[in-house]
């Protein structure tokens, strides 16, 4: 007779059946997918089970802080921007859009940091500047003598050619921080009188101050040209030399018997049998030498006795008095003589090029020797 079997004793049985059957199973025949699958059927994410979470590493810890930096930066600032419009305004944008014009401006920031050339200037070249102060001196016919001959005066003219500063004057220098030197010869009584005063670009005194021409003074000016920075020129004045300012007036008395112009805020002026550097306020920066030459990359070549070598823009000894002639620096190197043997050295006085007998060195035409005794 067949057995007959209710529904709850059939579930039971079924149930009986499958766990003899798993127990049976080797446990490591069950699917790595089962297995997988029994881990997660409580629906909690174990990171420590998953090869995925270990790849969370400090790096990428970093880079998650400096992204939530930069976002918090952003969004802060945009708060402010828009605090700002509405004092204004009196109205607000919406934040996304201050957001978004923020974000496209560091890009390109950082575009053009990480796109620009990177340049290092190993000797800065020197620009030509025609029209300084929107001026330039000009050459223009203004007459003739008695006796027919063509006068010729120098005057100012602007970017469009129109005379502004009418040709009235001997000479004329350039233009320089809106003030220029200009010479006026004329005679009177049988005397010549040669001066040489400060305008403005009006045409304009700027001063009471005049500066004679003498024949002690050779082919050289009794005035020089304004320094790069330092709004200062050299002038002529009673036999001693002082420095001028751009308003005319004299701002280191003339108490020198040579002067040069002023270069990085230090100029090389001669008292008596001495020659020293001054700054822009008259005073003594560096010791008295024999000789001292105008700075050149940052060294002025000096002479103490009979020997020369070079001192830094502080006025220190950069490199000891050791050879019999030297030139200025050009692009961190200078050609060096000591007796009948020449040499190149570097800014720490390093020779690059040891001192022997040669009769010529293939770089000697970068350097300058017409000061070499």
């Amino acid at each position: 007779m067949a057995r007959s079997y209710k529904k709850k004793e059939t579930e039971s049985l079924a149930t009986e059946e499958l766990d003899v059957e798993r127990a049976e199973t080797p446990e490591e025949e069950i699917p790595a997918a089962e297995e997988e699958k029994q881990k997660d059927s409580d629906g909690i994410i174990r990171i420590g089970e998953h090869a995925e979470a270990k790849k969370l590493n400090k790096f990428d810890m970093f880079c998650l802080k400096i992204w939530t930096y930069i976002v918090a930066f952003v969004t802060t600032l945009a708060k402010w921007i828009n605090i700002g419009i509405f004092k204004i305004f009196k109205k607000k944008l919406p934040e996304r859009y201050i957001v978004a014009f923020i974000s496209v401006i560091i890009i390109i920031l950082l575009m053009l940091l990480f796109t620009a050339p990177f340049k290092i200037t190993v000797n800065e070249k020197q620009t030509l500047d025609i029209f300084n102060s929107n001026l330039t001196p000009v050459y223009q016919k203004v007459g003739d003598t008695s006796t027919g001959t063509p006068i010729y005066k120098w005057g100012y003219a602007n970017k469009s050619g129109k005379v502004v500063i009418s040709c009235q004057y001997e000479n004329a220098l350039e233009f320089k921080y809106g003030v220029a030197f200009v010479n006026i010869v004329k005679e009177s009584d049988g005397i010549i009188e040669n001066y040489w005063y400060l305008i403005d670009k009006k045409g304009n005194a700027k001063g009471d101050k005049k500066f004679y021409y003498t024949t002690e003074l050779g082919d050289r000016l009794p005035v020089g040209q304004f320094g790069d920075d330092d709004k200062l020129a050299w002038v002529y004045v009673g036999g001693k030399y002082g420095y001028i300012g751009t308003n005319g007036k004299i701002k280191i008395d003339a108490l020198y018997t040579d002067a040069g112009d002023f270069i990085d805020g230090l100029a090389r002026v001669r008292s008596g049998s001495q020659e020293f550097f001054i700054n822009t306020k008259g005073d003594q920066k560096s010791d008295s030498y024999e000789k001292v030459r105008d700075f050149s990359e940052g060294y002025a070549a000096v002479k103490k006795n009979d020997l020369w070598g070079f001192i830094n823009d502080k006025g220190d000894v950069a490199i000891e008095t050791r050879f019999d002639n030297v030139t200025d620096f050009y692009c961190g190197y200078a050609l060096v003589k000591s007796g009948s043997s020449y040499g190149v050295i570097d800014t720490s006085g390093k020779l690059v090029i040891p001192l022997a007998e040669f009769n010529d060195i293939g770089v000697a035409q970068y350097f300058d020797t017409s000061w070499w005794d």
